[in-house]
């Protein structure tokens, strides 16, 4: 039996996060962003837009490297005062933030900023980060609950809360230290594997695997330490490949049936994570899940270490490697 150790596990995270040099740049970057934001919102007089605040993966540690068609994804939560803010037009409240942000940044222009993947995005070119604008609508003044749009403009809004959102991840980040490794080795199987899977739902489930104590396998129960990343891993694995019709919320077990397959928002279990994901696109993420399963729990069981790396790598892309850096 050949399991790969959190430490050699944590060799390959290495290798697709971003270095402490990289990471310090971006962040610059980003933090120079917020604050240009804040400046421009103190200034004017006419903006709606009251804060400017991180989140995503950039702001609970799970962020990816850049690397091809994939940047380095940052979401930016601009807080909006607007009355009656569960019935807004989308379409004006994009192009109202776009206004401010070329006043913002005077040397800008609105065909600077293209459609993001949720709402409005914000192309910082040559450095390989990209910045989402996310809208949201506080239900009253300092209220932790309010609104955002679709990620399609015309379909709506949702209720949701930011502050709680990253406030779940940051306790179970804190009930175990592998939850970041393990969201990014699997964010990096999604890009390689290159399916349509949200980051956002991808934590949640390894979030909800740490949170009810679900990190062994019904298959291979023997065959891992657990809260281990290879545990994790193959649980989350074992959960997608194993269950076309995946139900998974949060608030005190809700035992409310909801339409399939459903990944809950930990701050609201009635908004479906995976909402813009087609049922086509749902079977081939089904489908590489369970292909990667059967894969992994195969290099659990044999007893050569190369051929349990090639496996992984077949799984995970060439680069995948356990030697250190």
């Amino acid at each position: 039996m050949t399991i790969l150790t959190d430490q050699e596990l944590n060799n390959y995270v290495s290798r697709i996060k971003l270095s402490q040099e990289k990471k310090s740049s971006y962040s610059n970057q980003i933090e120079n962003l917020k604050n240009i934001v804040n400046k421009a919102i103190n200034e004017s007089k006419s903006t709606r837009v009251v804060k400017a605040i991180r989140a995503g993966s950039w702001k609970k540690g799970t962020a990816l490297a850049p690397k091809g068609d994939y940047p380095l994804d940052i979401d930016m939560v601009f807080f909006m005062n607007i009355e009656n803010g569960n019935t807004f037009d989308a379409e004006k409240l994009r192009n109202e933030v776009i206004a401010f942000l070329c006043q913002a940044y005077p040397n800008k222009n609105a065909s600077d900023f293209s459609n993001g993947k949720k709402t409005i995005g914000v192309t910082f070119r040559g450095s390989g980060l990209e910045v989402d604008i996310v809208p949201f609508i506080p239900e009253y003044p300092n209220a932790q609950y309010g609104y955002q749009p679709n990620k399609k403009l015309d379909t709506g809004n949702f209720k949701t809360s930011v502050d709680k959102q990253l406030k779940y991840i940051s306790e179970i980040k804190s009930q175990n230290s592998n939850f970041a490794p393990t969201v990014r080795m699997l964010k990096s199987w999604r890009n390689y594997q290159e399916i349509e899977l949200p980051s956002f739902s991808i934590e949640l489930v390894v979030a909800y695997l740490i949170d009810r104590g679900r990190t062994r396998s019904k298959i291979v129960p023997d065959a891992r330490i657990p809260g281990s990343i290879n545990s994790l891993i193959l649980f989350f694995f074992e959960r997608l490949g194993s269950e076309s019709d995946l139900q998974i919320s949060f608030r005190s077990f809700n035992s409310r049936s909801y339409p399939s397959p459903w990944i809950a928002d930990p701050s609201n279990d009635d908004n479906n994570t995976l909402s813009q994901v087609s049922q086509a696109e749902w079977k081939e993420i089904v489908a590489a899940a369970e292909n990667a399963y059967e894969t992994i729990s195969y290099a659990v069981t044999t007893l050569e270490s190369g051929e349990t790396i090639e496996l992984w790598k077949e799984i995970f892309g060439p680069s995948f490697s356990t030697r250190k850096t």
